[in-house]
């Protein structure tokens, strides 16, 4: 991994966390957790593999 993706990645997480945490005081946690728990619903199943499709059209 070159070290500007690393550097990416490292600022991106900062970022998301300062983010997370502004939501957190603005909100409440009522509000933030169902969209966390959304949000990494959405991830899972983007990230899910999918199996392959063998079959003849």
């Amino acid at each position: 991994m070159p070290v500007t993706h690393l550097v990416t990645l490292i600022i991106a997480v900062l970022a998301l966390s300062g983010l997370t945490v502004w939501a957190f005081l603005s909100w409440g946690a009522g509000t933030v957790i169902p969209l966390l728990a959304a949000i990494a619903l959405a991830v899972r199943w983007a990230v899910s593999p999918v199996s392959p499709d063998d079959t003849h059209a």
